[in-house]
């Protein structure tokens, strides 16, 4: 079996063109479903959201890495590709037999990988392979595994804008994730742990690092960065709500800054992020 770069040489494309159609056919009926439930939970939950426009931001980068694809030469390993595919049917069976959402989906973007890597060979899966693998960002976590991490998350934001809070000398106290001001009590609830600005944050750092122009190294670097970022983001979040609780009152926490809270989060997190990527570009 030849590539499309082979096939495009010899000008025998139709082999090829058939089994993409056909495999792309069949991947599209095969996921219908899970790829359904998916779209209804991007639009219908908050912390998802930013799954929205993965997909488009995968596809860009296919687009941008089309001379790549062209000039790949004739891969190997293709036999590699029908053991991913068959990985990855394998969570499908498993997720669709346990009702379990996040196996079922999981198995989307690695049987698409293993699709490519069996029709294509290694030198062509090697291009897609990022921008395919991408779309597991998008993926929402098991509720299991995302309540076992917003908790501890939920403590952390709390203490460190205690912290700061205390710096600034403001009278607080926190129990747990209540922090309680002179005439405001704040929850820090599971929306304000920082795990969607998280999520959110890496996905920036991800899709800047292909237009960033960085070596492999700072681009691990920065996205590295971005999850200290994002946790500084959110505690600012929390700092701006409870000072402005303590020095205007609690209508100003339940207001202006309440209806706002996710755009503060996501400005303080760009500036960060930027500064992240200045600093990178300054060193040698």
């Amino acid at each position: 079996m030849s590539s499309i770069a082979d096939h495009d040489r010899t000008g025998s494309k139709a082999p090829g063109l058939i089994l993409i159609a056909s495999s792309a056919v069949l991947i599209s009926i095969l996921y219908f479903p899970v790829l359904l439930s998916l779209v209804r939970q991007w639009i219908n939950d908050p912390n998802y959201q930013h799954g929205l426009i993965i997909p488009f931001v995968s596809a860009f980068i296919l687009w941008k890495r089309r001379e790549k694809l062209k000039n790949a030469p004739d891969g190997r390993h293709r036999f590699a590709g029908l053991l991913v595919i068959l990985f990855a049917s394998l969570l499908l069976i498993a997720g669709t037999a346990a009702s379990e959402l996040f196996t079922t989906r999981f198995s989307f973007p690695i049987l698409i990988f293993g699709t490519i890597l069996f029709i294509f060979g290694d030198r062509i899966a090697r291009v897609t392979a990022f921008p395919v693998l991408f779309l597991i960002l998008a993926i929402p976590l098991p509720y299991i595994i995302y309540y076992k991490i917003t908790f501890p998350m939920q403590i952390f934001s709390a203490r460190l804008s205690t912290s700061i809070l205390k710096m600034a000398g403001v009278s607080i106290i926190r129990k747990g994730n209540i922090l309680q001001l002179p005439e405001y009590t704040l929850e820090v609830v599971a929306a304000c742990s920082g795990l969607r600005s998280l999520m959110t944050m890496v996905t920036i750092a991800m899709i800047f690092t292909v237009f960033s122009g960085f070596s492999r190294t700072k681009n691990l670097i920065l996205v590295a960065a971005s999850i200290p970022v994002a946790i500084a983001a959110n505690a600012i979040r929390l700092t701006i709500t409870a000072l402005g609780a303590y020095t205007i009152g609690p209508e100003f926490a339940d207001g202006p800054i309440h209806e706002i809270s996710g755009l503060i989060v996501f400005v303080a997190g760009m500036l960060l992020l930027l500064l992240c990527a200045r600093i990178l570009k300054w060193v040698k």
